[in-house]
């Protein structure tokens, strides 16, 4: 039996930090078809980054289990999920991280060069075909400061894929965006999508959401409803978006 790339089941977090302790997600259930571009919205404080988080290693649950390819994640040390997360999952978020005194090329290559030192030349390769993929090969000697926010997250996909991850999860990758750097990402992620990578994405964009396979909305830490919308084009996309926000409003967005 074929597993599902990723399966949540009964996954809850709770913060005992606060007084009294914040319990943000409440028992989620969901799986993550292989190849399926999954986006996750709700209102602020629903619970949506604490979910990415927590399904891809980066937080501990408090309760449950996430299995990755069938490997439950909740069973692993704190060593064996940093090496999970470095060899089978690729990450975009709202800001790049990328490390000041390396350029933007050194940066990409960092983490395919830790996963795998002995194939330096597979990693450079691949990295120097993903930076020409996305356009952005003619700044790789840039550093950090010296290229656009649309270039720097093209410069972050490329990082997130150049260990072939299994799954790439992306939180609000468009947050820090204008209109024309966010068509940019979005074009690039919708690539990555139909090369058969499974992604996962957080955002409050409805129109960044309209090019999803599927939409779920938390609400106070639970799923209370999904939206399968199919594969997205580019000449239905206006439709799209406008059948995605009737349902988004129904549901109180």
């Amino acid at each position: 039996m074929t597993h599902p790339v990723l399966d949540v089941r009964d996954v809850t977090k709770t913060f005992f930090t606060t007084d009294p302790p914040a319990q943000v997600l409440n028992g989620i259930d969901l799986t993550v078809r292989a190849g399926e571009f999954l986006v996750v919205m709700g209102a602020s404080g629903s619970g949506k980054s604490t979910l990415l988080y927590c399904v891809s290693g980066m937080d501990r649950v408090t309760g449950g289990d996430v299995l990755l390819e069938g490997r439950d994640l909740t069973s692993l040390g704190d060593d064996e999920m940093s090496r999970v997360r470095l060899t089978k999952m690729g990450f975009v978020f709202q800001q790049p991280y990328f490390l000041n005194n390396l350029t933007i090329r050194d940066n990409i290559l960092l983490p395919a060069l830790k996963a795998a030192p002995k194939r330096k030349d597979a990693a450079v390769a691949r990295v120097d075909a993903l930076m020409d993929r996305f356009g952005i090969a003619h700044v790789g000697r840039h550093g950090i400061t010296q290229v656009s926010g649309g270039q720097l997250q093209r410069a972050s996909i490329c990082r997130a894929l150049a260990c072939e991850p299994s799954i790439l999860f992306a939180d609000e990758p468009t947050g820090a965006l204008n209109s024309s750097m966010t068509l940019d990402v979005m074009d690039a992620l919708t690539d990555v999508h139909h090369d058969g990578t499974t992604l996962v994405m957080v955002t409050h964009d409805p129109a960044c959401a309209a090019r999803a396979d599927r939409v779920i909305y938390l609400r106070d830490g639970l799923l209370i409803d999904s939206r399968e919308l199919g594969p997205w084009t580019r000449e239905q996309s206006a439709q799209r978006e406008d059948d995605l926000l009737t349902w988004l409003r129904k549901l109180g967005f």
